[in-house]
């Protein structure tokens, strides 16, 4: 298994204390803690893998190209690390994003030019819904799907799309909002710069982050259909294409793109200003899916190091700074996405070991 310096126990408890609150009922009661996955490294397919796991820890799913390039997404159990399903999306592009609602039921997929829904329970597709068609000229093509985000309350999903694209010539990109009560796209907004990247819902769901060429872009999802509100000064220099949100919605974390470094941007969202510029990594590195872990005290971002390998940096967001001590090496060749579990201390990383796909799960 991976070799790292496991986390201190005092965090595990905080952080399954503090998920155990989070998952407080309705009627006042609490909920059980989510349980932790068993360290393992599952083969899930080929390539371009994605994960994501269930409020309770007790599922991962992984969204995967496997075999003639189909998508899939396979269900495995944390605790046997067992596939126990799978179901064929019977598309075969390599740019995929995924999404879960915030009770586990849904799983949302955008890959080419469509969203597809699939119940977590059955493990079936229940909706497939084309994209609108995206503006551009005459013989340009759309821009592939780069990040998909849930809000808060389950009610809308939001899509992140490149520009269109001509010989050597790109349009602007663009999100697109989808309800899942209808179900059906409601409408899409224009972002500045061709490329984008994922994007982050503040906590309360009425403002959106994306990431693009154009710098971090403030989206308002107040209304009927997402508006532009503005640029965050200096992030399109920067290159933050991966923005995620601390838990109270008051700091958001901008990874850069790896052809920028090993960088990120601290942002006040309040003001859409950067306050801290953060060197995470010397020299360059291929940064990407950050993820706050259940207590809120950490970030993690995957790291794609060619020379000295993967690995995966926690970051203390209190500081904005790297925790050596609980920074982990998987055993992938190359890392692909990454997921941290509810628990607070699991890790989900998918990658690559030679040409077969993998899911690590791994105690931090």
């Amino acid at each position: 298994m991976s070799t790292h310096t496991c986390t201190k126990a005092v965090r595990w408890t905080t952080a399954i204390a503090a998920a155990a609150v989070l998952t407080l009922t309705g009627t006042g009661a609490e909920a059980a803690a989510p349980v932790s996955g068993t360290e393992a490294v599952v083969t899930i397919g080929a390539n371009h893998a994605q994960p994501l796991v269930s409020p309770d820890g007790t599922k991962a799913y992984v969204v995967v190209t496997g075999t003639g390039n189909l998508v899939q997404v396979k269900a495995i159990d944390t605790q046997t690390d067992a596939i126990t399903g799978q179901v064929a999306l019977n598309t075969s592009q390599v740019d995929l994003t995924a999404g879960l609602s915030p009770d586990g039921a849904r799983l949302y997929v955008a890959n080419g030019q469509q969203l597809s829904v699939v119940d977590t329970a059955s493990l079936s597709v229940v909706a497939t819904t084309a994209l609108p068609d995206q503006p551009r000229q005459a013989g340009w093509n759309p821009g592939t799907l780069t990040g998909l985000t849930v809000s808060p309350d389950g009610g809308t999903v939001y899509v992140v799309q490149n520009g269109p694209t001509a010989y050597r010539q790109n349009g602007q990109g663009r999100v697109l909002a989808y309800s899942t009560a209808q179900p059906a796209f409601t409408g899409s907004v224009q972002v500045p710069g061709s490329f984008t990247g994922t994007a982050a819902v503040r906590p309360g769901g009425r403002d959106l982050y994306v990431g693009s060429s154009g710098g971090v872009v403030h989206v308002s999802t107040a209304g009927a259909t997402p508006t532009l509100v503005g640029t965050v000064t200096g992030t399109a220099s920067a290159l933050d294409y991966y923005p995620a949100f601390t838990q109270d919605g008051t700091r958001l974390f901008a990874v850069a793109n790896g052809s920028n470094g090993g960088q990120a941007d601290l942002i006040d969202p309040a003001a859409d200003t950067v306050t801290q510029h953060l060197a995470l990594v010397s020299g360059f590195a291929d940064l990407r899916a950050p993820q706050l872990s259940a207590d809120g005290t950490r970030f993690y971002v995957a790291k794609n190091d060619y020379t000295a390998g993967p690995s995966v940096l926690a970051i203390d967001t209190a500081t904005g700074s790297v925790v050596p001590a609980e920074t982990v090496s998987p055993d992938e060749d190359a890392l692909d996405g990454l997921a941290a579990g509810p628990d607070g201390h699991t890790l989900y990383v998918t990658g690559t070991i030679g040409t077969s796909g993998k899911l690590q799960i791994i105690a931090n």
